[in-house]
């Protein structure tokens, strides 16, 4: 029972994100959430009390499927620009997936009026590049960076290097998800920059 109350649960939030994704959260009603899943409101309610727990509840795992995926994953025994390159294809793929798009959108909107964007924030984005800015300081101190006062703004300017060609256009509409051929193209160019700036010296 408890495995199939499990998968029911991700279930619904695997359609509440698409909803809520498509809709907007305004436009979201616990009905049409009901309906998407096939099953009644009563059931849905026993799951989630509100549309707001439930939007928080996709959020949460949001967050930490950017973690589990990809930030946790870094092993400071291989080479750091093999490493910091399988990072930023795999961050790439995700924050420029459409739906991850649409899901960011929604977030930003919702951050005018209620906590939900701090509470990404701290779930997802902060959370993982602290685990990015601890790789830094390690590689740091073993010699395979230089020397680095600040790994959490080294982290930041990784982030910054990976996501500047790409993301702004996408969140704006104005061209095409790009293939991975050219993800790997700009990877490629933000890692050379990093390493220019932060590789041993």
């Amino acid at each position: 029972m408890r495995v199939k109350s499990e998968e029911r649960r991700q279930a619904i939030l695997d359609v509440a994100r698409e909803a809520f994704t498509q809709l907007g959260f305004e436009n979201t009603t616990m009905s049409e959430i009901a309906n998407r899943t096939g099953g009644s409101k009563a059931t849905l309610y026993n799951y989630f009390s509100s549309k707001e727990e439930l939007f928080a509840a996709v959020i949460d795992e949001f967050g930490r499927q950017r973690i589990a995926e990809a930030f946790m994953s870094m092993n400071p025994a291989k080479p750091v620009r093999e490493e910091i390159t399988r990072l930023g294809l795999h961050y790439l793929r995700f924050i420029l997936n459409p739906d991850v798009i649409g899901l960011r959108a929604v977030i930003v909107h919702e951050s005018a009026r209620t906590n939900i964007g701090r509470e990404y924030y701290r779930l997802g984005p902060q959370r993982g590049w602290q685990y990015i800015s601890q790789y830094i300081e390690q590689q740091s101190r073993s010699g395979q960076l230089c020397a680095i006062e600040n790994s959490w703004a080294a982290a930041m300017h990784l982030k910054g290097l990976l996501e500047v060609e790409m993301l702004e256009p996408l969140l704006l509409g104005a061209r095409a998800c790009p293939d991975d051929k050219e993800m790997a193209e700009v990877v490629e160019r933000a890692i050379n920059v990093f390493m220019l700036a932060y590789g041993p010296r």
